[in-house]
């Protein structure tokens, strides 16, 4: 399946810019309904992690790589969950 979707054009490139991309021209009850889900899971792992006790600081310095790929999976995610919804 992954090989038939590779070549799509919407794919292509960075998964962040395609995301917002996809963000800025979907219709604005998908944009919402999106947004809406990352800010409430934000806020989770916000909370979360503020109860840990942990230095947010120092843990972004630490683990900055696997954010920026964590941040690239969740852009996949969120821009799949827009174009399945948009069809």
């Amino acid at each position: 399946m992954w090989e038939e979707l590779h070549d799509l054009e919407v794919l292509a490139g960075d998964p962040v810019q395609k995301w917002s991309e996809i963000i800025l021209h979907a219709s604005p009850t998908l944009a919402k309904k999106e947004l809406d889900r990352i800010l409430e899971l934000l806020a989770t792992y916000e909370v979360a992690f503020e109860e840990s006790g942990a230095d947010m600081r120092k843990f972004i310095h630490t683990h900055q790589e696997q954010i920026t790929a964590q941040k690239r999976n969740i852009a996949i995610e969120s821009s799949a969950n827009i174009l399945s919804e948009n069809e």
